[in-house]
């Protein structure tokens, strides 16, 4: 529906009190936001730090999740985030807080759900150039349905680290709900 207002003519000719066609003309501009609001209050998108905990009190330099460690300890699980509705994943963003600088193998980042069998919903491969501090990067999601109550695990693999290999990351990740 599209709400055109009455001319002066047309209002005077439709029947009823003042205050009835008042109503009336109200109740028709109710109507149209109504259904023209419907789907742009349910695309809203939200943003969701995945990495929240990944910080130092120390300094404002190189938080976030770490992305050139110990080979020992290689690869890192976080929990992150429990999908309070059903929703859509649009993007995984990942803002270097660091440079990235590769030593030997190269660092991904891959957000999947907490299941005995795993599925990935987006993956970042840190490109073995390197990345630059304060950059951000947008990754489209492989899967992007999330059901209620799916925990989000981010695995981080770093670049394995004997000299020389750099790099902190925040991740973040946007989404609907449905």
């Amino acid at each position: 529906m599209t709400y055109t207002a009455p001319g002066a003519g047309s209002f005077r000719a439709v029947g009823g009190s003042l205050a009835e066609k008042v109503c009336a003309q109200l109740a028709n501009i109710d109507t149209e936001l109504d259904t023209a609001t419907v789907g742009i209050t349910a695309a809203k998108i939200k943003i969701v730090d995945l990495t929240p905990s990944a910080v130092t009190t120390s300094s404002l330099a190189g938080t976030g999740v770490s992305l050139a460690t110990d080979p020992a300890t290689a690869v890192t699980w976080y929990s992150t985030w429990v999908a309070p509705v059903a929703c859509t994943i649009i993007s995984m963003d990942v803002y270097f807080t660091q440079a990235y600088a590769k030593a030997t193998g190269s660092a991904s980042i891959v957000l999947q759900t907490e299941a005995g069998t795993p599925v990935v919903k987006a993956t970042y491969a840190v490109p073995d150039a390197g990345v630059a501090l304060r950059a951000m990067v947008s990754t489209v999601p492989s899967s992007t349905s999330l059901a209620a109550g799916t925990m989000l695990n981010l695995v981080v693999t770093p670049t394995t680290v004997t000299t020389g290999g750099t790099g902190h990351a925040k991740v973040f990740m946007r989404y609907t709900v449905n």
